[in-house]
């Protein structure tokens, strides 16, 4: 039948034995041809609803697709949009924070701009605010409408949509022009972070013309040294002259000899200068005398200095944090808040620190399970980082899926949730126009469709219709008739969560107060019989592997882990 929003989809009752042979005969069939098409993009494309919440409710189809091969994962319905997807980005490659959160536990104020925890923290999250109210945390609830989470906070702050950023710029101006600057953490700013690097004039750091490494200026020797070498006293703010090298990208010179240069607190401070509570309150609609107010407690409950024991361990301890919500930290302003609220963090020593702004999980860098592990060294004193390639040398104008995230986005990373991290919505946008230089979008000779609805969570849903309806053959899973399985070509009955089995990986630290200090696995059992010809999606995969010869490449997909769980 026509396949159209308006069209009558025809939909008739086969037998699962049909409706798995035809899956299985184009499968096969594409698998002939190739898993990429003549662009280049993989043949077989798959849409999940969640992100990283598939493997708790999907069976063993993702070894399916691990054993299938090239698969793009890149077609969006919403994530990536709707999600926290700044924070995450951001968040990890600034300190190993996929997702942020308080250390409520030992927190004791708390800025949260949108965070509505009290309605979205979960019966955990709702128990550990509480437990940190009564122990004395003050809570300050930034946001347009007055929440549950407002309600029950120390302080409600009214303020313009999407003004955040304006809101926690001018935090920081208080911080640094007009609170004394003994306030802060100058120690930790020194040796810990690229405060105290040299800056030169085209912006990029000046660097020791024999190693490269950046420079910054020692207070001892009253001379340049480079960042890294032993017994140094690093001088947090000034300008100073050296014998350096300014390289730019692409390790271009730009300057060296004699140069100038000031140090990255400097022009930190200077960049903010503009953004005082004055002008932030004609932005954001709050009282000048608010800002300056909250800027100051949160100041007063730093403890800068102070330090706490832990396991034995003597740790900074920083009971100050800052948390954000969906749309927050994510859409227009979701950098700047972001990056305000880390930096809040940084000058008072709090970023990954007991009572502080902490990270729960990774995604991009590995190891996932054990966040921690991922640190290691990088570049200039900072962190590796997996990013993709810029350099004329090793950057590459060929994508390997249709929203092209090796090609447009560094901080995508290429791993496991690239895909779905990278800019989803060039995805649908390219089918029609795809920029100049890009191999040409094409629609997915098979697309499987499963717990997801981009014909109405992604945005322009017309546009996003009538693109579905180009697509030659959509496999979806479903319980239920929906706008777009509307679109299928095979349709085909999933046991919910209720009639289904699956091992889940449990516990650990990846959602946000959720700080389980162990973690274990749970079988979840069918509590009622399937209804009508339902299957379990394991027992669908399975066959499917049958059917297209891939049964021990299944099977060891499942054995290394492929469903979050290895054996």
């Amino acid at each position: 039948p026509k396949k159209g929003r308006h069209e009558d989809p025809g939909f008739v009752e086969i037998s699962w034995d049909e409706a798995l042979g035809t899956i299985a005969d184009k499968l096969n069939s594409i698998r002939e041809q190739g898993l990429t098409d003549e662009s280049g993009y993989p043949r077989v494309a798959a849409s999940f609803g969640g992100g990283g919440t598939p493997q708790f409710y999907m069976g063993t189809f993702p070894a399916f697709l691990a054993a299938w091969g090239a698969v793009d994962f890149g077609m969006g319905s919403g994530q990536g949009v709707k999600c926290y997807h700044s924070e995450h980005l951001y968040g990890e490659f600034w300190h190993r924070a996929f997702i942020v959160a308080p250390d409520t536990p030992l927190c004791n104020y708390l800025i949260s701009c949108g965070a509505n925890v009290e309605a979205s923290g979960g019966v955990v999250g709702v128990w550990r605010h509480a437990k940190a109210r009564v122990r004395g945390m003050k809570r300050v609830q930034v946001e347009p409408h007055l929440s549950v989470t407002g309600a029950c906070s120390a302080q409600w702050v009214p303020i313009k949509p999407k003004t955040d950023a304006a809101f926690l710029y001018a935090l920081i101006h208080v911080m640094l022009h007009e609170a004394p600057r003994d306030r802060l953490d100058l120690p930790f700013l020194a040796r810990w972070t690229g405060s105290p690097y040299l800056v030169g004039a085209n912006g990029y750091y000046l660097r020791d013309p024999a190693t490269r490494q950046p420079l910054v200026w020692d207070t001892a020797t009253q001379r340049a040294a480079a960042h890294d070498s032993p017994g140094i006293s690093e001088a947090l703010e000034g300008r100073y002259s050296a014998e350096a090298v300014e390289i730019g990208a692409d390790g271009e010179v730009l300057a060296q000899g004699r140069l100038e240069g000031s140090t990255a607190f400097t022009l930190l401070a200077e960049h903010m200068r503009p953004y005082s509570p004055a002008w932030a309150a004609g932005v954001c609609d709050v009282p000048e005398a608010t800002i300056r107010g909250i800027a100051n407690d949160y100041l007063a409950h730093a403890c800068v200095g102070q330090t706490i024991e832990i396991d034995g361990q003597t740790l900074p301890y920083r009971p100050v944090a800052v948390s954000l919500g969906k749309t927050v930290n994510n859409g227009w302003g979701g950098f700047e808040c972001c990056w305000a609220r880390t930096l809040l963090a940084v000058l008072v020593g709090a970023l990954e620190v007991p009572g502080g702004t902490i990270g729960t999980t990774v995604r991009l860098t590995r190891p996932m399970s054990h966040r921690h592990e991922s640190v290691k060294p990088g570049p200039d004193g900072f962190m590796h980082y997996p990013l993709n390639p810029t350099s004329r040398e090793h950057w590459s104008p060929k994508p390997n899926i249709r929203n092209a995230y090796r090609t447009m986005v560094p901080l995508a990373a290429d791993g496991p949730w690239s895909q779905a991290l990278g800019p989803t919505h060039f995805s649908w946008l390219f089918l029609d126009d795809t920029p100049q230089g890009l191999p040409r979008v094409t629609p997915p000779d098979l697309w499987f469709v499963y717990r997801t609805n981009p014909a109405i969570s992604f945005w322009d849903t017309p546009a996003i219709g009538e693109k579905m309806a180009r697509f030659p053959f959509v496999v979806a899973f479903a319980y239920t008739r929906d706008e777009t399985n509307h679109f299928a070509d095979i349709l085909l009955p999933d046991a919910t969560d209720l009639e289904s089995l699956q091992l889940i990986r449990i516990g650990g630290t990846k959602y946000v107060e959720q700080f389980w200090q162990h973690e274990g696995f749970a079988l979840r059992q069918p509590a009622v019989a399937v209804r009508g010809q339902a299957r379990d999606f394991t027992e669908v995969a399975g066959d499917l592997a049958e059917r297209s010869g891939l049964t021990a490449k299944y099977v060891a997909a499942i054995n290394k882990g492929a469903c979050g769980v290895p054996l």
